[in-house]
């Protein structure tokens, strides 16, 4: 790995031994009808972001997926059988990652990263298996060594993520949880779809009123600084396509990179009006932060311009709608810095 350039991967390979998670051309015929009824049996068909084409002669109804992608197709109206991921509570609360899943109406096999269960995943006797693939290769969620493994026991889709922004993604889920059986028209996702584009709205409102206002969006651990690039995350792809102006990272990433590694030291260089910070850090982050000078000397925390950022949050206009909201919410509070 480059001393100073990340892959989104890479990163997270590197760091989840200490508990700091940072995270449709290839989908092919993705998102068309399985078929026609043949004897009551819908069959499906999918691609996926790797290029892997899974065929059944039925619909699979045991499906076990990562947590954001569980939750994705939760919210699209299917229900998966099992799940793994970042599923873990604190205060009682489920992490912003599993949405809105219900834990007591499915199995987990695996509640953070490294985490997955063979022989509970197995006793699911599961069908299809859906990940994220952040690099159009591999599942991210699925430890390397459990691969085959995890393969010999069902098929398995990747859903594609480079390049997208995040309502390409959303739309990739719903046509998935379509295939699966899901109604696409049902009043809650559709009452969910009025709320997502309401909140985008508000959003696109906001960023006109603040016409140059710059962003930061960074994740952080004890050691190091990560600085986004807004083009590789699909949500902020998404605000950057809403006008919003990201603070890019100096030196220039190659495919399948999604962070800059500086030190702490190096964070004033990346001058902004606000900074947005990776939701998933480990809470002693923040306490280290305050003692930093270079951080607490940004003009944006001077000024109080600093807010939670939800990467992988599930990818669902049900989800999605509550963050957009939020984010319209502290641009009406912030003002440029000069």
């Amino acid at each position: 790995m480059s001393a100073h350039l990340v892959t989104r991967r890479g990163f997270l390979r590197g760091v989840g031994a200490t508990g700091v998670l940072f995270g449709l051309a290839a989908c092919g015929d993705a998102g068309s009808p399985g078929g026609g009824a043949s004897g009551g049996t819908v069959p499906f068909r999918y691609t996926d972001g790797r290029g892997r084409t899974v065929e059944l002669a039925s619909r699979p109804t045991r499906v076990v997926a990562q947590s954001s992608a569980a939750a994705a197709l939760w919210d699209a109206g299917f229900r998966v059988t099992g799940a793994y991921g970042e599923l873990g509570t604190t205060d009682g609360k489920l992490n912003y990652q599993a949405g809105n899943i219900e834990l007591d109406k499915l199995d987990v096999i695996g509640r953070t990263w490294g985490e997955f269960n063979l022989e509970r995943y197995a006793a699911l006797r599961p069908e299809l298996l859906v990940d994220l693939s952040f690099d159009d290769k591999t599942l991210w969620y699925v430890p390397q060594a459990s691969v085959d493994e995890v393969d010999a026991l069902a098929p398995s889709i990747g859903m594609k993520m480079p390049g997208l922004d995040l309502p390409q993604i959303i739309d990739g889920f719903m046509r998935l949880a379509a295939q699966l059986g899901a109604d696409p028209e049902a009043g809650p996702v559709k009452a969910a779809r009025a709320d997502f584009d309401a909140a985008v709205a508000e959003v696109r409102a906001a960023v006109a009123a603040k016409p140059g206002l710059r962003v930061l969006a960074v994740s952080r651990d004890p050691e190091k600084f990560y600085v986004a690039d807004p083009n590789a995350h699909p949500d902020l792809k998404h605000l950057a396509a809403l006008g919003m102006t990201f603070v890019l990272p100096s030196a220039q990433l190659g495919p399948g990179e999604y962070f800059q590694e500086i030190s702490w030291e190096q964070i004033g260089s990346f001058p902004a009006d606000v900074v947005v910070y990776d939701g998933r850090e480990v809470t002693s982050v923040a306490g280290k932060a305050e003692k930093i000078p270079t951080w607490t000397n940004l003009p944006a925390v001077k000024a109080g311009q600093v807010y939670p950022w939800k990467p992988a949050a599930p990818y669902s206009y049900l989800a999605s709608a509550p963050i957009y909201r939020d984010v319209a919410g502290w641009l009406d509070k912030v003002k440029p810095l000069g």
